[in-house]
């Protein structure tokens, strides 16, 4: 659809041997399109750490994936569903007035019996990683931004996440 665009504004302009302003912003907008076509997506590093409490935000990670190419307006989970295909797997209960609450990670559960739960962090790269204010499927990433997996205890006086 768009190459058959850009060849009629291409093919209109040839016979009158002028751009209108119409023209040319269609044209433009259309080439854009052709020739950028991520410029309207984003792209997302998800991390895991599965080690219990380990406070550090940085290397070693048990997994690492990028995705790219996802829709500007995905929310975290759609990120995750799109990372499945690098190898990404999660489990989720879905609850209708808080959303999906995440349980395991790349096959490591997080035990609730023990207190356990993945803590979700987020920051683009050059800023500290910080929990994010929203569950995966309420929060939108950031293009470029990168999202931890951390394994943590909740309740036992660690729990400054």
């Amino acid at each position: 659809w768009y190459q058959r665009r850009v060849r009629e504004a291409v093919v209109s302009t040839q016979s009158t041997g002028i751009f209108s302003q119409t023209s040319m912003i269609r044209f433009l907008l259309l080439a854009t399109i052709l020739l950028f076509p991520t410029a309207l997506c984003k792209q997302c590093t998800l991390l895991v750490v599965a080690e219990l409490n380990r406070d550090n935000t940085g290397p070693p990670y048990s997994f690492l994936a990028t995705v790219t190419d996802v829709k500007e307006d995905a929310t975290l989970i759609d990120v995750m569903d799109f990372a499945e295909r690098q190898g990404f797997t999660y489990g989720a209960s879905w609850h209708s007035r808080w959303g999906a609450f995440i349980y395991t990670v790349n096959g490591v559960y997080a035990d609730s019996g023990k207190r356990q739960f993945w803590n979700i962090m987020v920051g683009l790269p050059g800023e500290a990683m910080k929990s994010s204010p929203l569950g995966a499927s309420s929060y939108t990433p950031r293009d470029g931004e990168r999202v931890l997996f951390r394994l943590k205890t909740w309740g036992d006086g660690n729990d400054h996440y």
